[in-house]
Parts: structure tokens; C-alpha cells; sequence
């Protein structure tokens, strides 16, 4: 209390003290502009040689009481922008303007005291201008004595603008831009000084005759596709060249850009998606205001749920996982972010402990996300996956209806359709209850997202990729011809909340996921963001498929269709329910009591039934019990989030 009782009257005296200096700085320029105003006349009005003090002093009185009206004495120097001046001219103008009135009521005004009142004022503007902004040039001329890297920026536009704003102004980032490149913006012109050269060519051209130490992509709009062929170009012939990117935004924050959001270059830039657009007023509506639970809350995609909510004020954000350290992350994350997040440590089979939750928070919107979703290790562990996939599910759906919940958003995967894997079987059959259940309430609205793999989440192949790649190789993967669809964690948590706020209840929705990636293709490409050769610097071993994998997923079955929705990245499948609702309780009820006294062979089987596009490989038993596939830990591809 103390520190903080303190640093309050640190700033307040800060402050204090910066006032009186621009005050005083400002009263001697005007006194200089003064005996310039005199000396002009004095040469042209010989005879007229008393210095006008009276006058003088109500024009400084009213200059300072103007540019005090337009703030100019809680601004900080270094960092005096165009618009500072703009203000500044605008408090002379109205000072001056003051002071002539004054003049006119209390003295004697002839054109002598006109003509020096205006010069005053045009010496004011400079004087005042100079005093005001000459940190700025200070630091300026310093930062330009250094020796800095030589930058480059590709893109010109607001967000170029920005960056470039934010070097110029903060000489600690070491960098010296020469150049920009746009082609949507006039060659030869200039931008805060720095010529606009040209567009990619141009650009392509200046690097092979220059050494430019750093590019910065200032370009989110820039299609993937061009973006990966350029990235190629600039490494044949600057290898070692540092490149950093602005991203594609997938927030639901306005927050201005700078040059703290630019990045290295990652998988993300080049994977060849464009990015979403979103309908943000909508989502907004579905959640300001509102109670929100995130099941699986610590998760890649729960935890970006967390914040994207958080950013669009929620009364109550609740955040459920039972991995209570990567709640504490989340929660310390965002503990200064103003959001009401109330982390919960529980897991969602635990029924009572649930029932307390619910019954405490009473929460408008549920995403559920929690989720068993690795695809080897679920083929280990069945009775796992589907006491979390199924029976959490249920658990929860259950208690939506009691507790009315308007809106129920279930996390599913591309690898529920023609399932080959007792993940994607049992979340299959978590959609069934979602539909289900849908049909028994009247209150609740229950739907689910189905979407392809995600990038950079704790169990996706990139980060695995990565790690083998700083320990000098092999990459390894299961087969050179396996594809797979890929999205960016944010614009798929933004799609899971638009289609959630669009939802009228029962649908399956499916992501637009983009067009299959090829895993070897993703692996060459991560070996060159690195600065090295596949297959001579870093060697790609295949090492087969694993149990429950595909060479292909699908978004889609073979009998289904899908109905264009209002955005274009988002449809609806033409779900047909496999069982009656009374039927499908029933047979997930005797699936649940022989999960301790089957073995896993007889599990998938009685799974089969109440998913029949479920195919899956019997495992030869010894001793009545399953002998447990041996689990290549080495190749984390199975995880949605």
C-alpha cells in the first residue's frame, strides 16, 4: 500500500513538474517572439520604439491559457506527434485571438499593436513549435549516428505506417528503415521520410543489390499462397537474412498494431489459408453480458475460448479443467484483463461436483471442449475415451437442460466422420447425444463444430516437428503420402463462436478447413523456416501408420450433404440421428456397464453398434485381456486442441 501510495504521488509530481517546465519553456519562447515581433517593427517603424510590455503580457497570458485549453501541458516531449502542432497552432490562433479581445477593452489599439500582436503570434508558432519538438529531433539525430540494421518493410499501408512510426520513434530497436515496398502504393513517393521503391519485384531486386539485415512483412492481407513463394525467393538469395511478419489477426480486440506484434516467420504465415472474416458484432451480442463455462478450459482451443471471450466483457467467465496448472496460466494470464474469470478445477464425469458448479454459476453459454482426443492413446485406453468423450458429454448435456442454459457448443473433429479410431468413434457419439438431447429440451440449444487439426496445440504435429528439428533430426512421420486439414488455433475458436451465435440448435456444423496439407510438405517447409535443407541438413524418416490412423480425414460422410450457411466458412451438415433417442441412451447405459468387464476389442465392438461407419482392426488377446499396441510417443498427430 505503501509503494502504491507512493507511485501515485511520483506520477502526480511527475507531472506536476512536466507542466511547469513546458510553461516555463513555453512564457520564454513567447518572450523571444515578442522582441523579435519588436525588432521587426522597430526597423520598418523607426519612430515607434516603445516596447509594448502591457501588451505583451496579456498575449502571453492568453497564448498559454490557450494552448493550456488544448492540453499541451500533460504531453510527453520526446514523443510530440503532427497533431501535437496542429494543437499548438490552434491554442496560439485562440490565445491570440483572446488577447486581441482584451486589448481592445482595456488599452489603446492601433495598427502598431495589430501588427505586432500577428507577428508575435507567426514567431510564436515557430518558436514554440521548435521548443516542443526538439527531443524528438534530439533522439532522432542520435538514433541516426548509430549503427543500426539495415530494415526494409513490405507493406506500406496503416499497419506498415505504424511499425515504421513506432522505429522512428524508439531508437532502442536498433533499426534503420531504407525502403518500403507496396504495390498498392505510389513508387517514388515518400512516408515519414522513407521512400516507397516499389512492389515485390522491385523489392526482390533491391535485396540481390543490397545487404539488408531485416525484412518486416507489414502485410496481413497478403495472400498465403504468394506470401510462401515470396519467403522462397528472399531465402535463395539472402539465407540468413532475418524475416518477421505482422500476422493475420484472429481477435476480437481492436487493439492498435505495433511493432510488438511482429513475429518470426512460423507455419502459420505459409500454410497457404487466408484469413476468416468475421461477423464480430454478432458474436459480441452472444456473449457480452452473459455467464460463459469452458469445459476444457486449459486446452489449446478452450484456453483460446477464454480469451476471446474475455475480451468481449462477460458478466461471469468460468473456466473448468481438470489440469488445475494450466488453469493457474490462463487465470494469471489474464488477471489483469478485466474479465470476471472464475477458474474451476474439475472434471467433467465428475457428475456431483458439476451439479455444484452449475448450480452456483447458472451459466448462459457452455463450449465444451473437454476432451480425450489422442488418437494412439485412446486406442490403448478405449474405456477412457469414452467415459470423458461420451459420458462427460452427457454429464454436462444433462445438466444444460436442468439448468437452462441457452446455448450448448460441443468441440468436435474431423475424425467423427467414418471413423477409423475409438477418438473420433466416441466423439461420434458425444454429436449423437448433442442431437439427442437437443430434441428432449425446450430451453437449451445444443449443437456441435467440426473442424479438422490445429496448429501449434500441445499435441499437433508442428511443435514436435520443431523440437526434432533443434535436435538435428530426422523428422519423423507415418507416411509420405498422409494429409491432413489444418486451421490456426484463433480463427478456429472465432468460427466455433460464430457458428455458435448463429445456431438455432441440432446442427453439426463443419469448418471450411482449406484444402488437405500434405505432412511431409509441412515438414520440408518447417526444415526451411529454420534455414536448412530436408533431407541434408535434417533427414525425414517414414516411420508407418500407427493404430486408428488415416491417410485421409473427412469433414464429411459419404451420405451426408451440407447447406451453405450466411458466412462462407461455416456449413451445416445434413446429420441424419443413427438411433432413436430412447435407443441410443440405452445402448450407451450398457456400453457404460461393461466398460470394467470387457476387454478392448469387445468395447470397439458394442462402440460399432451405435456408430456403424465406426472400422477399426481386432487386436489378437492373450489371457483373456488385450495386448495393448505399443504407442509411438515420438508422433503426436491425433489431437484436435
Amino acid at each position: 500500500m505503501e509503494l502504491e501510495t507512493y507511485n501515485k504521488r511520483f506520477k502526480l509530481l511527475n507531472k506536476f513538474t512536466r507542466g511547469v517546465f513546458f510553461l516555463i519553456g513555453d512564457t520564454l519562447s513567447l518572450l523571444v517572439s515578442a522582441m523579435g515581433a519588436f525588432l521587426i517593427l522597430s526597423m520598418v517603424h523607426p519612430s515607434e520604439i516603445t516596447f509594448p510590455i502591457q501588451q505583451t503580457l496579456i498575449v502571453t497570458g492568453s497564448v498559454l491559457a490557450g494552448l493550456a485549453i488544448f492540453k499541451m501541458y500533460v504531453i510527453k516531449w520526446r514523443y510530440v506527434s503532427l497533431n501535437d502542432l496542429i494543437r499548438i497552432i490552434l491554442g496560439i490562433t485562440i490565445g491570440g485571438g483572446i488577447s486581441l479581445g482584451l486589448t481592445e477593452a482595456f488599452l489603446e489599439v492601433g495598427r502598431y499593436e495589430g501588427a505586432f500582436t500577428a507577428l508575435l503570434m507567426i514567431n510564436a508558432v515557430i518558436s514554440i513549435g521548435a521548443f516542443r519538438i526538439s527531443k524528438r529531433l534530439y533522439h532522432g539525430l542520435k538514433a541516426s549516428s548509430k549503427k543500426q540494421n539495415h530494415t526494409i518493410i513490405f507493406g506500406g499501408k496503416s499497419e506498415g505506417e505504424q511499425i515504421l512510426r513506432d522505429i522512428l520513434n524508439n531508437d532502442n530497436w536498433d533499426l534503420s528503415v531504407y525502403a518500403i515496398f507496396d504495390d498498392r502504393l505510389i513508387p517514388g513517393t515518400f512516408l515519414h521520410g522513407v521512400k516507397i521503391v516499389g512492389g515485390k519485384n522491385e523489392m526482390i531486386g533491391y535485396l540481390k543489390t543490397h545487404e539488408v539485415d531485416q525484412l518486416i512483412v507489414a502485410f496481413p492481407d497478403y495472400p498465403k499462397n504468394d506470401l510462401k513463394v515470396m519467403f522462397d525467393e528472399i531465402k535463395k538469395i539472402s539465407p540468413d537474412m532475418n524475416i518477421k511478419v505482422l500476422p493475420s489477426f484472429h481477435s476480437l480486440t481492436d487493439n492498435p498494431v505495433g511493432i510488438e506484434h511482429i513475429r518470426e516467420v512460423s507455419i502459420d504465415d505459409i500454410l497457404g489459408r487466408e484469413p476468416v472474416s468475421i461477423d464480430i458484432k454478432t458474436i459480441e451480442n452472444s456473449i457480452s453480458g452473459k455467464t460463459i463455462l469452458v469445459t476444457g478450459a486449459g486446452g489449446s482451443i478452450g484456453s483460446e475460448l477464454i480469451r476471446q471471450c474475455a475480451a468481449l466483457n462477460p458478466s461471469k467467465l468460468i473456466a473448468l479443467d481438470i489440469d488445475e496448472t494450466e488453469l493457474f496460466h490462463i487465470n494469471n494470464e489474464l488477471k489483469d484483463s478485466g474479465a470476471s474469470l472464475i477458474p474451476c478445477v474439475a472434471s467433467v464425469t465428475d457428475s456431483k461436483k458439476m451439479e455444484k458448479i452449475f448450480s452456483k454459476y447458472n451459466p448462459d453459454v457452455l463450449f465444451h471442449a473437454a476432451a480425450y482426443k489422442h488418437v494412439p492413446m485412446m486406442e490403448s485406453f478405449p474405456d477412457e475415451a469414452i467415459k470423458v468423450n461420451v459420458g462427460g458429454t452427457r454429464s454436462i448435456a444433462t445438466l444444460a437442460c436442468k439448468y437452462e442454459v441457452e446455448k450448448f457448443i460441443m468441440i468436435s473433429t474431423d475424425k467423427a466422420v467414418n471413423p477409423a479410431n475409438v477418438m473420433g468413434a466416441t466423439k461420434r457419439v458425444a454429436e449423437e447425444v448433442c442431437m439427442a438431447f437437443n430434441s428432449r429440451s425446450t430451453k437449451t440449444k445444443f449443437m456441435s463444430v467440426r473442424f479438422g487439426n490445429v496448429l501449434g496445440s500441445r499435441g499437433s504435429v508442428v511443435p514436435l516437428f520443431i523440437e526434432q528439428i533443434k535436435q538435428g533430426g530426422p523428422i519423423t512421420i507415418t507416411d509420405p503420402e498422409m494429409k491432413r486439414y489444418f486451421m490456426t488455433i484463433p480463427e478456429a475458436v472465432l468460427l466455433v463462436m460464430q457458428a455458435g451465435s448463429m445456431g438455432r440448435g441440432g446442427e453439426v456444423f463443419v469448418l471450411d478447413m482449406g484444402e488437405p496439407v500434405k505432412i511431409i510438405d509441412m515438414a520440408k517447409d518447417l526444415i526451411r523456416l529454420h534455414g536448412l535443407k530436408p533431407y541434408i541438413d535434417i533427414p525425414i524418416d517414414v516411420i508407418g501408420l500407427r493404430p486408428g490412423e488415416k491417410l485421409f480425414e473427412e469433414l464429411l460422410n459419404a451420405e451426408e450433404g451440407v447447406l451453405e450457411t450466411e458466412y462462407e466458412e461455416i456449413f451445416k451438415a445434413k446429420c441424419s440421428r443413427k438411433l432413436a433417442e430412447n435407443e441410443l441412451i440405452q445402448r450407451i447405459d450398457q456400453l457404460f456397464d461393461s466398460l470394467d468387464q470387457k476387454n478392448g476389442n469387445s468395447i470397439k465392438k458394442q462402440l460399432k453398434e451405435i456408430v456403424p461407419t465406426y472400422s477399426f482392426k481386432e487386436k489378437k488377446t492373450l489371457n483373456n485381456g488385450i495386448i495393448h499396441p505399443k504407442v509411438d510417443h515420438s508422433v503426436f498427430m491425433g489431437r484436435v486442441n
